[in-house]
């Protein structure tokens, strides 16, 4: 009987070929009125026959078979298929692949199962088809390849239930990571190897190689090194540079790679001329020109002139062209040493948005992903809106993983944006603890969550503990107020103050409202209204006039303003551009005590020597108006410690004998360099040396109520101190430390009280 059966399925699958291979077979016509099928019990014969598109008909030619037995083969759901014309009726055979039960992996440690789970196809009651298993250990493959796991194998297993059904197991063998053990360059003579190294993501295997993975040898990597090779030599002004090859080469024990790039380097090249070529009649290019800042005999960088296409780009859409385009052209002039740039402006295909599809998001509510679009539904397509919306939505932290897609729409003219999100836990308990030379050893507790109820929503609970102060914090922000760019919030403080530098003690009780809004696209407003009681305490045995003065409760109303700008090229570690930030504070208004305070600090920064040094230059300064009555301790200025190195924190500007008073007047200048100091940048360690000047000035008092010799009120002038250092700055895993040593270089001896070293270090676990 089972010789008879294998003869059977022999033949069948002889006819089912000679379907495929046979000219003339494939030109038969057949007469089907019937369409059978056997051998199934999992997938039900409707299922089948749709899956094989197949139908009864007077003329299904064998060709049409052909093509049905293809699709079933392809669906994965069967070992075997046979179909086989018999009279009026066709009768399709099937063996189906075992539904697993169960997928397990073992043996994985640098990726989680959720994480395979999600980049393979063989799911819990899905076939269990070599084919698709193959593919899924070809992805898993690949993603190890792209953590430098080139050894790594896989071994899937086939296990039967002892409750029944099939599981499958994915036995994992990571195999040891393959490390680059060299980085070499052909062709480059403006820069040596190790300016280029810097230069890439990619390291070469070192002592210090525990620290990260840069050294774990990567193809995705390597081709982003490319990219990132020939980006430098662009803003270099090396218009026409080129990594003509990139090769890894496994070394003969397959332990390490050595990665050669090779280089056209070209000559630096200037701009001759700018030039327009616009497509669209009806644009008048006198809008758009003041937007190019490049000019004749500037040198070539790249970076700038593809900024200037993305803003002459999205300036063309904003003046009612929304399917405008631009791109840039560069012809090469006196041997390659300038180049033409042309600006070409043109209409592309139009393509509007139909939908905007969102998936995965359990907890997060439709309508904060969409308040994050820069588009709209029905809008026109623009590829510049999508990237920037996806930006975005990662930045709000509020997904583990996140994939923004684009689909053909209804239409040849429209398309269906899709968002698949992964939620990620938006809830923490953080414990941390600092020391800072300004604070001494400091502890946090909070409790915080950024996504409440999945409205975007931050609620924030937090406790602060130091030697010198003690506060209580409670805060709920809105950041889309009635679905808009509007930002809201309130803030329940209590804060205990116990200053190291002065005898006096407060306590502050406040509840704050704010507002925030942005002016422009680097410009923000946060206005606040801040209502607070606040007691000052003073011992018998202090000898302050002024500060016994001082004590007592006053309950007031603050109304303050905050302008930034932030002009920097990147947030995290900047190398040129600007940040300006200022605020103005209205306090006490019909009250006793009424003052206008503001400060303004405004900072630059340059890089030099092909980014290995960067240069900041920066301003500070603020003033204290009072409008009724005298000024306060706690509202007054103070200075240094962090604010300015080489002097102790507050322990500078006006005093009574030895205690400090503040002052209602400041400026600081502050210069400094930062650059490498020679160790492996995964250490994340670089240097900067410094110097700072400043004065902290002023201070207003009863002289009605209270007398006091001129002996004993010092530095109330604006007297300038200044100091010189060095900073050793380390970016660890427990968080960043900075290291400060500083020479006092103006002072007052015997009133100023000075410090050489300091530092500062803050983290959670």
């Amino acid at each position: 009987m089972f010789h008879k059966s294998l003869l059977k399925m022999i033949f069948c699958n002889t006819i089912t070929v000679f379907f495929l291979i046979s000219p003339n077979f494939a030109l038969s016509q057949f007469n089907i009125k019937e369409i059978i099928v056997s051998g199934n019990s999992e997938v039900s014969a409707e299922t089948i026959i749709a899956i094989s598109g197949l139908s009864k008909s007077n003329n299904m030619s064998a060709n049409s078979i052909n093509e049905g037995f293809r699709r079933l083969s392809d669906s994965g759901l069967f070992q075997n298929v046979v179909l086989n014309p018999v009279g009026n009726r066709l009768i399709i055979s099937v063996i189906e692949n075992p539904i697993i039960s169960n997928v397990d992996f073992e043996g994985n440690k640098i990726f989680k199962d959720q994480f395979l789970f999600s980049i393979i196809s063989s799911q819990t009651r899905t076939p269990f088809s070599k084919g698709i298993i193959d593919e899924d250990i070809r992805k898993i493959l690949q993603i190890y390849r792209e953590k430098g796991r080139f050894k790594a194998t896989i071994v899937p297993q086939k296990v039967l239930l002892k409750e029944g059904g099939i599981g499958l197991i994915f036995s994992i063998n990571e195999g040891p990571r393959t490390e680059i053990k060299s980085i070499n360059f052909i062709g480059n003579k403006e820069f040596n190897d190790s300016r280029l190294r810097s230069v890439i993501e990619s390291s070469q295997k070192s002592l210090f190689s525990f620290i990260s993975t840069s050294d774990d040898y990567s193809e995705l990597r390597q081709e982003n090194d490319r990219k990132l090779l020939e980006e430098f030599y662009s803003d270099k002004g090396f218009a026409n540079a080129k990594v003509k090859s990139s090769v890894g080469t496994l070394s003969d024990d397959g332990k390490s790679f050595n990665i050669t790039y090779t280089i056209f380097e070209g000559n630096r090249t200037s701009i001759s001329e700018v030039k327009f070529e616009n497509k669209i009649s009806t644009l008048d290019l006198s809008d758009i020109r003041y937007l190019v800042k490049t000019k004749k005999g500037d040198l070539y960088v790249g970076s700038e002139i593809e900024k200037i296409r993305k803003s002459l780009e999205k300036k063309v859409i904003n003046l009612g062209f929304p399917f405008a385009k631009v791109s840039l052209k560069k012809i090469n002039i006196n041997e390659k040493q300038s180049v033409d740039i042309i600006f070409m402006i043109f209409n592309g295909p139009s393509l509007y948005v139909e939908r905007i599809d969102i998936k995965g998001n359990n907890q997060t509510l439709d309508k904060v992903i969409r308040r994050e679009f820069s588009i709209s539904e029905g809008d026109a397509f623009n590829p510049a809106l999508i990237r920037k919306s996806e930006e975005k939505l990662r930045a709000l932290g509020f997904f583990k993983n996140l994939s923004v897609s684009v689909l053909p729409g209804s239409s040849s003219d429209k398309a269906v944006v899709t968002v698949d999100v992964e939620e990620a836990p938006t809830g923490s308990l953080n414990f941390g603890a600092g020391y800072s030379t300004d604070t001494e050893l400091s502890g946090t507790i909070s409790l915080s969550e950024r996504n409440f109820l999945g409205k975007g929503q931050r609620l924030l609970f937090e406790v602060l503990t130091s030697e010198s102060n003690k506060s209580i914090k409670f805060g709920f922000t809105e950041p889309a107020l009635l679905n808009r760019d509007l930002s809201a919030s309130i803030d329940l403080t209590y804060l205990d103050l116990e200053p190291r530098q002065s005898s006096f003690t407060s306590n502050e009780s406040s509840i704050r409202t704010g507002f925030g809004f942005k002016l422009g696209n680097d410009t923000r407003l946060i206005t606040s209204l801040k209502i607070l009681e606040e007691k000052i305490s003073v011992p018998i045995s202090s000898n302050s006039l002024i500060l016994k003065e001082d004590q007592g409760k006053i309950s007031k109303s603050e109304l303050s303003f905050d302008y930034l700008i932030d002009g920097r090229d990147s947030i995290i570690k900047p190398k040129n551009g600007f940040l300006l930030r200022s605020d103005i504070t209205i306090s006490g208004l019909g009250s006793r005590n009424s003052y206008i305070k503001g400060s303004a600090r405004g900072k630059i920064y340059n890089s030099f020597f092909d980014d290995l040094i960067t240069v900041t230059g920066e301003l500070e300064g603020g003033f204290m108006k009072m409008q009724n009555g005298f000024s306060r301790t706690v509202d007054r200025f103070s200075l240094g410690g962090r604010s300015l190195r080489g002097f102790q924190y507050g322990q500078i500007g006006p005093r009574e004998g030895d205690e400090p008073l503040g002052g209602e007047n400041y400026a600081v200048s502050r210069i400094e360099a930062n650059f490498p100091i020679g160790l492996p940048k995964e250490l994340g360690f670089y240097g900067g040396i410094f110097a700072e000047a400043g004065s902290l000035w002023g201070l207003n008092y009863d002289k009605e109520k209270i007398e006091i010799d001129a002996n004993d009120l010092k530095s109330v002038d604006s007297q300038i101190r200044s100091s010189v250092g060095f900073t050793l700055y380390w970016s660890t895993p427990i968080g960043p430390l900075q290291f400060n040593w500083a020479k006092p270089q103006q002072y007052l001896s015997g009133v100023d009280k000075t410090e050489n070293f300091s530092f500062n270090i803050a983290s959670q676990f």
